[in-house]
């Protein structure tokens, strides 16, 4: 009765376990070596498949996200171009003279220099940036808005003018069939 139970116990822990009673084991000891075997080739090759796999795509990520940041640099090499290019404009509009919409020349004309005159101006085909290999550049459209924004102040019972213009300089260009544009605003007021 006692070797009936360990018998049902043994079939019932090789069942759970996926082991094989010790009584069959050794009777397909060969016939199971030999199929390891072969699955085990399959494996190595399912693996081998796998592993061709995540490298290729490994691969393909990676030229991906360099073609993506090379496009990035190059936006970003534009911008800095617009930037200053219209830095340039800002420069010139703070620093060219004389600046005094309230005085005339000799000739009755006020003393306002050209990049100051009242209204929009536009320049074709400012160079943005200029690739070094190929020579191929990149150009825009600047528009400079000058609108007067002067406006009076008294103190004690004295009316001052305070003349002031504002000015908005904006950069538009075209890369790679998509339009980008690049502004800035300054305030320039009388020298005197």
């Amino acid at each position: 009765m006692l070797l009936k139970t360990l018998r049902k116990m043994q079939l019932f822990v090789s069942i759970l376990f996926g082991a094989r009673p010790v009584a069959l084991q050794a009777h397909a000891l060969n016939s199971h070596s030999l199929n390891t075997r072969r699955k085990a080739g399959g494996f190595a090759l399912a693996e081998i498949m796998v592993g061709i796999s995540v490298l290729g795509i490994g691969i393909a990520s990676t030229v991906g996200a360099l073609t993506k940041f090379n496009s990035i640099a190059s936006i970003s090499r534009n911008a800095t171009g617009a930037c200053a290019a219209v830095m340039n404009q800002i420069d010139l509009i703070q620093s060219d003279s004389p600046f005094n919409p309230q005085k005339t020349n000799l000739d009755g004309t006020a003393q306002i220099p050209p990049e100051l005159q009242l209204g929009t101006q536009t320049q074709n085909n400012v160079p943005v940036y200029q690739d070094p290999s190929t020579g191929a550049i990149v150009s825009g459209t600047m528009t400079t808005a000058v609108s007067d924004i002067s406006s009076t102040y008294s103190q004690s019972g004295q009316t001052f003018q305070l003349t002031a213009y504002r000015v908005v300089v904006t950069l538009t260009y075209t890369y790679v069939n998509r339009s980008y544009s690049f502004s800035m605003t300054t305030i320039r007021t009388s020298d005197i």
